[in-house]
């Protein structure tokens, strides 16, 4: 709808436009107001959000510490990477292993007799092609007078057959198929079977050059045999990856460091939310700012929280290690944390087993991460306290959308009637004017 033309003071000596504005500038304040409200709202929802993330950072740091495999780690080494590498799971056996890589395991791998082309029908015979993997039931094929040596791969890749085909060339015009396991050891050897006149040669015992086999490693001087080059559980708690024959000593021993790394981050990630909450609560002046999380008790609760939860006791058995102040933790007045790393080396080789059992538990589970992953889980969990505060701000800012909307439409139709109202006036008092000048006229030429 086009605005109405207006004839600003010509007649009246009244500036309209400029009353108009002022008027219409006053009954925006509500709007303004609302909009204010509603920066206030994001401004809020932001910094929560931020500390929201920041928790869960910190819940992801107790996690790394909240089971006896994560507190008890373990650094392990290999004289001889060429051989094998090696990595140690918290709790491994401490100590040095001699270790021999006898074998590696290994697939089968077998060919067909040699054809002339790997494109060309009728060169093996027609029949049944068998494949049977270790003790699983057998696969048979249907090879028919036009399969080439490229189509009977397809199929056997097609079969669901723990194998996979491919056509294998000599470069000097000879095509063979290769059939190769996918499961390494003696478990994954390869049966094959041919009959109604198909003569491929997989059944030929010449034509098998790899056979499926397992791994053997002297620990010790002791064997072990495995099915395939990763072998669990000869040394317990340690992973033996194989990488060729060959000989290595591997070391086991406690990664105190290691240990000490993952508190630092969870100490880093805890100050983090700590500092973030201390400037959130503050502000400048004599009252509060709109967006100001001061006095918000679901985050002052937040902060006791974590305060408690750090300050908490641990049920550690006959250890003194009950608290986190007893391996070097300890809590600045604005609710920061600090690693001594004097006091924690000196708890490590007092008790290392002590300090892994107050972070992670002794049996159950329930060390001080668990206690304080699961203390952070109502803020930090789809549902929780902040997420409900968040989704309440994002629902307060979308039924001001609406009233300013409403309100919008209203001062819009103000300032419509506003400008109806004073451009009749100019045009009223423009004819007033005209008649007044017509009757001078009159008058003085009588």
């Amino acid at each position: 709808m086009a605005s109405p033309i207006t004839f600003s003071g010509l007649a009246s000596g009244i500036d309209s436009a400029s009353l108009i504005d002022a008027l219409v500038k006053s009954a925006q304040t509500p709007v303004t107001k609302l909009q204010n409200t509603q920066k206030a709202n994001t401004a809020q929802s932001t910094k929560i959000t931020d500390i929201k993330t920041k928790l869960q950072a910190l819940q992801t740091a107790t996690q790394a510490l909240d089971t006896k495999s994560d507190a008890l780690g373990n650094k392990s080494t290999s004289s001889n990477d060429k051989a094998l590498t090696v990595t140690a799971a918290g709790g491994a056996s401490m100590g040095t292993y001699k270790i021999d890589v006898q074998s590696l395991a290994q697939t089968e791998r077998t060919y067909s007799n040699k054809v002339s082309a790997s494109d060309q029908p009728g060169l093996f015979g027609t029949g049944t092609l068998s494949l049977k993997v270790g003790s699983g039931e057998p696969v048979e094929l249907i090879v028919n007078e036009n399969d080439t040596l490229a189509s009977v791969a397809k199929k056997i890749n097609a079969s669901g057959a723990q194998v996979t085909a491919g056509v294998f060339s000599d470069g000097a015009g000879g095509f063979r198929l290769q059939v190769t396991g996918t499961q390494a050891g003696s478990t994954g050897a390869i049966e094959f079977g041919e009959a109604d006149g198909l003569s491929l040669g997989l059944t030929d015992p010449a034509n098998e050059k790899q056979k499926a086999s397992d791994a053997v490693v002297l620990v010790d001087g002791l064997e072990v045999t495995s099915k395939s080059n990763t072998v669990n559980g000869a040394v317990p708690g340690v992973t033996l990856n194989l990488v060729d024959v060959g000989s290595s000593t591997i070391k086991v021993d406690r990664d105190a460091d290691g240990m000490k790394t993952k508190l630092q981050t969870f100490v880093t990630a805890y100050n983090d939310v700590m500092k973030t909450l201390n400037a959130a609560f503050t502000y400048t002046g004599s009252t509060k700012g709109a967006d100001t999380l001061a006095g918000d008790t679901t985050m002052k609760q937040l902060q006791m929280s974590l305060r408690g939860l750090v300050g908490g006791v641990a049920d550690n058995g006959d250890s003194s290690m009950k608290m986190l102040s007893s391996i070097g933790i300890s809590t600045a007045r604005d609710g920061t944390l600090t690693l001594d790393d004097t006091k924690y080396s000196a708890a490590v080789a007092k008790d290392y087993e002590g300090v892994a059992s107050l972070l992670a538990g002794r049996t159950d589970g329930k060390g001080m991460m668990k206690q304080i992953s699961d203390g952070l889980l109502n803020y930090t969990k789809t549902g929780g306290a902040l997420s409900m505060k968040i989704d309440n701000l994002t629902k307060r800012n979308k039924m001001i959308d609406t009233q300013i909307t409403s309100m919008q439409t209203r001062i819009d139709k103000y300032k419509e009637n506003l400008q109806k109202q004073f451009t009749a006036l100019e045009e009223t008092m423009s004819n007033l004017n005209s008649q007044g000048s017509s009757l001078s006229s009159i008058l003085a030429s009588g």
